[in-house]
């Protein structure tokens, strides 16, 4: 809610006179009809079967994309020692 807390908007609103608070009820029912829900955001959020498919297909690269690309190296370039060492 930002800097204000809770009870003191509703503090607020309770000071509105009535005409005063339906309105603003109206607009809180009108905003919160325009808000998708959670399970709406979670529905749109989740892949479909053609996606996740899609994503789980793996395309080998070649020795020159691989050196290209820079995945070369051992452990000892990462900073990686040997533990039986």
């Amino acid at each position: 809610m930002g800097r204000t807390s809770f009870e003191a908007v509703m503090a607020e609103a309770l000071e509105l006179s009535a005409q005063e608070q339906m309105r603003l009820i109206e607009r809180l029912a009108a905003a919160l009809q325009e808000q998708p829900t959670a399970e709406a955001q979670v529905e749109s959020s989740l892949l479909t079967d053609e996606e996740l498919d899609r994503l789980l297909q793996v395309e080998p690269l070649s020795g020159t994309e691989i050196v290209a690309s820079g995945l070369t190296g051992t452990w000892a370039d990462l900073g990686i020692t040997d533990g039986a060492e």
